[in-house]
């Protein structure tokens, strides 16, 4: 999965920014969950359907269709190097 997968534009409903895959996905969270705590993401809800995260300061949701909302911003630039460096910890 790379982050050129998905579409980005801010949230409509929150001050965050989103993520959404261009095709269908279906995540394994639970091994999502796993290699990120191996690259010190902190973990705050683990669920088969949702995990939500704190990552270089700012709050995440990943969801296991792929979306990833990066929360407490509307700058694309801030929030796509954030949602790259969750995609690279996916990847390992």
């Amino acid at each position: 999965m790379e982050l050129s997968d998905f579409t980005g534009k801010p949230c409509r409903s929150r001050l965050a920014y989103e993520f959404v895959p261009k095709r269908k996905h279906s995540l394994n969270l639970e091994k999502a969950a796993k290699n990120l705590k191996k690259n010190d993401v902190m973990m705050d809800v683990v669920s088969p359907y949702l995990l939500m995260m704190s990552l270089d300061g700012k709050s995440l949701s990943l969801f296991k269709s792929g979306k990833i909302i990066v929360k407490e911003t509307k700058n694309a630039a801030k929030a796509r190097k954030i949602a790259e460096k969750l995609v690279s910890h996916l990847n390992n």
